[in-house]
């Protein structure tokens, strides 16, 4: 008994050690997001050109949530709000663009159909969307 408890312990352990390496591990996860290795002010413009553009994803996610969460969902209107965020997305990828922004991190510099935020891992843009983005 002893010896299958000890043996559970150091399993547990090294589960411990080893998600601790990967979460700090460079290339693990996808990053940070827009603007790694870019200037303040570059960034600062940024984010003062898509404040509304991030505003609009933030009410259509809630929306879209919203939508979801009712008994009898309309999938025409969850539709619509997909396509409505996928075209705000796009319009901050290109201000981002135009400032010479990259999505950074794991994702290689290219956005590969997701946007990520600040620490919001597995959050993506084709997905159903995080109302708590981090931008």
């Amino acid at each position: 008994m002893k010896k299958s408890a000890i043996i559970g312990l150091v399993i547990a352990v090294g589960l411990l050690i080893a998600g601790g390496v990967y979460a700090w591990w460079p290339g693990g996860g996808y990053g940070m997001g827009y603007g790694t290795g870019t200037n303040v002010e570059t960034m600062k413009k940024f984010q003062s050109e898509t404040l509304s553009l991030r505003d609009a994803i933030m009410t259509k996610n809630l929306e879209l949530q919203n939508e979801y969460n009712k008994p009898q969902p309309d999938y025409n209107r969850i539709a619509t709000l997909k396509k409505e965020i996928i075209d705000l997305q796009a319009k901050i990828q290109a201000v981002a663009e135009k400032h010479g922004i990259t999505a950074g991190g794991a994702m290689g510099g290219h956005m590969g159909g997701m946007m990520m935020g600040p620490g919001m891992m597995g959050q993506g843009m084709m997905m159903d969307m995080c109302p708590m983005m981090g931008w």
